[in-house]
């Protein structure tokens, strides 16, 4: 069970990741709606707000519940818990060894 959801946190933070390093905005027809200042470059933006949607469609795929088994809410919960959880990991990852230089 834990290492099912430790497996699921992984694959959608490596998810967000490409998602957000992917240059969407060079797309033939879909990049216009990723221009500065549009909705979809905003949530691509935030690692919250892309999380919550990347770990809420892979809660269907890995059937991974954190609550009971409620259609869709459990999967919408499992999804807010899990991006919340990464990304405070990752916040405090980055505190501890991201380089700061001052110049």
């Amino acid at each position: 069970m834990i290492i099912d959801f430790i497996i699921y946190a992984i694959v959608g933070r490596i998810i967000v990741f490409l998602f957000q390093k992917f240059p969407k905005n060079k797309l033939p027809f879909i990049g216009r709606l990723f221009r500065e200042g549009e909705l979809l470059d905003d949530l691509f933006a935030c690692d919250l707000c892309l999380g919550f949607w990347v770990y809420f469609g892979l809660a269907f795929l890995f059937d991974v519940h954190i609550v009971g088994k409620v259609p869709v809410l459990s999967e919408f919960i499992t999804g807010a818990v899990t991006t919340f959880v990464v990304h405070i990991f990752s916040v405090g990852w980055n505190a501890k060894f991201q380089n700061f230089i001052i110049e």
